[in-house]
């Protein structure tokens, strides 16, 4: 948690920099503006040096005032559209291109108010020159009056100012919001491929710096803890798997001998009938507890991918008949054959169609659960053994008239535990997975399931 702050507030201050920079640049820009509006009269033909220096070519003679031939040049040059002067009591001693309508005396108030605005719209400049006050009247379309004067092409330019502005301001947000997502995005991709690596259990080891650099400390430190964990559980299944093969090969030896002396036993003919079934019982028993060391050393390897796959095109239909074949002569007893029975149904299109697999290990799969409906329904049941295609995958679905597969098996196919023993089906579910397909459960009416297990053609 503290990483993930760290990053937000280091990208928050360079935000807030960024931010904080680009205000500073607006207002400088603005400021820089300003001040060559202001000063842009200086180079223009109106500026308030020409004024004084056309005040100091009026002279006065013989009580009147009066302007040089110098001064009424630049008047023009200044393109002034009038111009007069006033004495101290307001009133106009002289003047040059005075419109007809305009008074020839002004009070205080009055040169107060076209001092800073206008004159009959007209926009003017002041300069004192002397004793006297010299005004000149500006073209209407050229200048505008506010609390100094602009030249109207300057104001007429605003619009275009903060066009240029506004795009300047998106052109500087939009390079710094990309160079920080870049920034960013550089940062945080070793962190996203540490992840990606650590999903797959990958060993990691990132650099250690720059904005996530806590957080790839932390990645790499959980990546040590993973490899640890992962080098010890993989110990530990070998151990494991070495046991059970181990435990397998001791067992084979005895059991052997067992199934030889009670194969031999049940054909004696000096046995009574119970001593010849007994030994019935006891090779047929110690058959299943073989078939269990076999499926126990063959679910360990494929649980660690152990066990290698010996994969030929063979018929699911005549896979499926070899097997009900061999659950009618192994697990089904004499006694037992006329309450148990097994049917097979078999589409014409399954009949005809081969899959890639490995014959010996679908055969165990089958073998498994229609020997589960056997060996559960031991009052005997009848036994349908469907064989089909649909969108392109061949299934087997068996079911019967007996009790069906308890609910707290189907909830406990993921789990160990000792509420059930059903490695036949997980077995069998391993196998149909490792050829690509998978083992699902219906459900009855009555609560319990049947099974039905698909791969996919070829």
């Amino acid at each position: 948690m503290k990483s993930l702050l760290k990053i937000i507030f280091r990208y928050s201050v360079t935000a807030g920099v960024i931010i904080f920079a680009m205000l500073i640049f607006n207002v400088a820009a603005f400021m820089y503006w300003g001040y060559r509006t202001i000063k842009s009269d200086t180079n223009a033909k109106f500026s308030r040096g020409a004024i004084e220096e056309i005040g100091q070519e009026l002279y006065q003679e013989d009580g009147r005032w009066e302007i040089t031939g110098s001064g009424i040049e630049k008047m023009k040059n200044m393109e002034c559209q009038w111009v007069m002067a006033l004495d101290d009591q307001g009133r106009v001693v002289w003047d040059w291109q005075l419109p007809e309508d305009f008074a020839l005396s002004y009070s205080l108030k009055d040169v107060a108010v076209f001092t800073r605005w206008y004159l009959h719209d007209y926009p003017v400049a002041v300069w004192q020159s002397g004793d006297l006050l010299l005004v000149v009247g500006l073209d209407k379309e050229t200048y505008m009056r506010f609390s100094e004067l602009f030249p109207r092409s300057n104001v007429d330019g605003i619009p275009a100012y903060l066009r240029l502005a506004f795009t300047v301001n998106t052109v500087l947000i939009l390079f710094f919001v990309l160079l920080l997502g870049y920034r960013f995005y550089k940062a945080l991709k070793p962190i996203g491929k540490g992840i990606e690596k650590l999903s797959r259990q990958e060993p990691l080891q990132l650099k250690e710096k720059g904005m996530a650099g806590d957080l790839a400390g932390q990645l790499n430190r959980s990546s040590s803890v993973l490899q640890k964990q992962k080098e010890m559980l993989s110990r530990r299944d070998q151990a494991r798997t070495e046991w059970i093969s181990g435990v397998s090969h001791d067992i084979r030896t005895p059991l052997a001998l067992i199934l030889g002396y009670s194969d031999r036993l049940k054909k004696e003919e000096n046995l009574s009938g119970d001593a010849k079934k007994s030994a019935e019982i006891i090779c047929r028993q110690s058959l299943i507890i073989s078939q269990l060391i076999d499926d126990l050393n063959l679910t360990s390897k494929l649980a660690y991918q152990a066990q290698p796959l010996k994969k030929f095109f063979c018929s699911p239909a005549q896979l499926l008949r070899e097997c009900a074949a061999d659950i009618y002569n192994e697990e089904i007893p004499e006694e037992k054959s006329k309450e148990t029975e097994i049917e097979l149904y078999i589409s014409p299109e399954a009949e005809k169609v081969k899959i890639l697999a490995d014959e010996g290990l679908l055969k165990r799969a089958l073998r498994n659960l229609i020997g589960n409906s056997v060996r559960h329904n031991p009052e005997g049941c009848h036994v349908d053994i469907c064989l089909g295609c649909r969108n392109g995958q061949v299934f087997w679905k068996i079911f019967d008239t007996g009790k069906g597969i308890p609910e707290v098996v189907v909830q406990n196919m993921d789990t160990q535990t000792e509420k059930v023993h059903i490695m036949g089906l997980r077995l069998a579910r391993q196998i149909a997975r490792a050829h690509g397909g998978d083992l699902a459960f219906c459900k009855r009416e009555t609560g319990t399931y049947d099974v039905e297990v698909f791969l996919p053609v070829s």
